[in-house]
């Protein structure tokens, strides 16, 4: 199942989607792919990937620190392929994968594309490429079959938002703070409602919203005018706090179904 039939489902089923992120390779890469059938199992919607890079502007102290462990314990591009393609018969939420440009760029455009597409990955996000300078990238997404998702800010202005909204596939992700990913935002959900109204009346696809999300309150108000909510520092933090522990892939499923509102 791909991004638009996920979501497809969903409507039918008159449901909003759950979005987690973890980063691959965290806590250990051998450990990724049992987090990934759990969250699956725990009843996730869509899975974001994030592929480890060493100078993660957008993320917050929390996911860097995962990163740099997975960095360190030797998460690349191949190792991601392999536990991707081990994983492809069992896991069928729709995967999604988060990275900055420099490992598609070190990889080669093309060769990234058609290798995790190969792997099972349906949808792309890269949170340092500028629109403008995404022609060749998109062109080469769509002819592997890669949905390309964009973000959109608080402070994104008009005209650049409907830019963007033409250049996106698959969901536009909505950053619902300014700054970096991590708990303890303040988010103002008035706010958000507005902004999420506002890119509703020029578009059909999906928005989803992330950034500073973690808890069930939060996914409940956050569906109540987008399409689906993502969490991602949340997450990563139980598993550093947990995943030593026994029965920790069964503590994970309990933890992430209590994020999900009925």
């Amino acid at each position: 199942m791909n991004i638009k039939q996920k979501f497809q489902q969903l409507k039918k089923e008159g449901r909003k989607a759950f979005i987690a992120y973890v980063p691959f390779g965290f806590p250990s890469i051998a450990k990724t792919k049992d987090i990934l059938l759990a969250l699956q199992e725990a009843g996730v919607d869509i899975i974001e990937l994030g592929i480890p890079f060493s100078d993660p502007i957008a993320d917050g102290p929390i996911i860097q620190a995962a990163t740099a462990v997975a960095l360190a314990k030797g998460a690349n591009t191949k190792n991601i392929i392999s536990t991707l393609k081990a994983l492809k018969p069992s896991l069928k939420v729709p995967l999604a994968l988060m990275t900055y440009y420099n490992p598609i760029l070190q990889a080669g455009v093309a060769k990234f594309f058609s290798q995790m597409r190969q792997a099972g990955a349906c949808a792309i996000l890269t949170v340092d490429l500028p629109i403008d300078e995404a022609h060749e990238y998109r062109r080469l997404a769509k002819k592997y079959g890669i949905e390309t998702v964009f973000f959109i800010t608080p402070v994104t202005p008009k005209e650049r938002a409907k830019k963007i909204i033409r250049s996106a596939s698959g969901f536009l992700y909505y950053i619902s703070v300014t700054g970096t990913t991590g708990l303890g935002k303040t988010l103002s959900f008035t706010s958000l409602a507005r902004h999420i109204k506002q890119l509703k009346l020029q578009t059909e696809l999906p928005i989803c919203v992330g950034f500073g999300i973690h808890t069930r309150k939060q996914i409940e108000r956050v569906w109540n005018f987008s399409d689906g909510a993502i969490v991602g520092s949340g997450i990563v933090k139980f598993i550093a706090d947990n995943h030593s522990k026994r029965n920790f892939l069964n503590r994970l499923k309990k933890y992430v179904k209590s994020l999900k509102p009925d």
